[in-house]
């Protein structure tokens, strides 16, 4: 039998200026920088420094955040890996997503905690449909994907796809409705584990989809793993989803390297 070689790395540029937020599934150690998978690390491309920017422990969340997103006033929302009690909230499920308010961040964050959207308000109840991505849409929307295949009401698909939420009401009382935003199986994402969506960021000044996934990948133009970064730029979005796919960070050249980038926000 012929034995499956796995996809050689694209060559890819460096990108233009920009702070690149970064988490990871594991505990590990970028430019110096020691981190848990609880925390958010920052890296500026313009000085190739690494920095702590949310200390996870710091304001007692031990479990891996396993998805973020820096919000526009400067809050930061959060989901968890697993069920866990965060100060002020209790008991918060891993399809749930908490917003936090800091007071400080970096190597001494502080701040508090609030709900942001409870997952089994709105049919993220099983297993599969635990959060594993948080973005933002351009029109302001929350933009998700979960761990395997998801079923809620007005959506259904896998962990290559994205949903789009649009709200009635947030906090501990949720509702609002589903629709697909994002078809990754039309656009070279499979259904294998290693090209699930693992993060996403979208550029809400042109709609362009920046994504890591858990592991190796190869989809037309680009290949890497799960420590890089690359672009959609979508064509159509929706149930019939078309990009185009770019480089965007190699994160192996850029001291993550072994790591796997489980949530993403960037800073132009």
């Amino acid at each position: 039998t012929n034995t499956p070689v796995p996809p050689t790395p694209t060559s890819t540029p460096a990108p233009a200026s920009a702070v690149i937020y970064v988490s990871s599934t594991t505990n590990g150690n970028s430019g110096g920088v020691a981190y848990n998978d609880e925390d958010i690390v920052a890296y500026d491309t313009s000085t190739g420094f690494w920095s702590m920017y949310f200390d996870g422990s710091d304001v007692g969340i031990t479990g891996d955040v396993n998805a973020f997103a820096i919000m526009p006033d400067g809050t930061i929302l959060l989901s968890l890996d697993a069920a866990a009690t965060v100060s002020g909230l209790g008991t918060v499920d891993d399809s749930d997503i908490i917003r936090f308010a800091p007071t400080s961040l970096g190597a001494n964050t502080a701040g508090t905690f609030t709900w942001y959207f409870d997952g089994s308000d709105v049919g993220l109840t099983t297993n599969n449909e635990d959060i594993d991505t948080i973005g933002i849409a351009p029109n302001g929307k929350l933009v998700i994907s979960t761990v395997g295949s998801f079923g809620v009401t007005g959506a259904s698909g896998n962990d290559e796809d994205l949903i789009e939420f649009t709200a009635t009401s947030l906090g501990s009382t949720t509702s609002g409705t589903w629709s697909l935003y994002f078809d990754g199986s039309d656009v070279g994402l499979n259904d294998s584990s290693s090209e699930e969506i693992n993060g996403a960021w979208i550029d809400s000044s042109n709609g362009d989809i920046y994504l890591t996934v858990l592991g190796a990948f190869s989809v037309p133009g680009v290949s890497g793993d799960g420590a890089d970064i690359f672009i959609c730029t979508p064509g159509l979005l929706g149930s019939t989803t078309s990009c185009t796919y770019s480089p965007y960070w190699d994160g192996s050249a850029n001291g993550f390297g072994g790591e796997i980038a489980d949530g993403v926000r960037i800073v132009k």
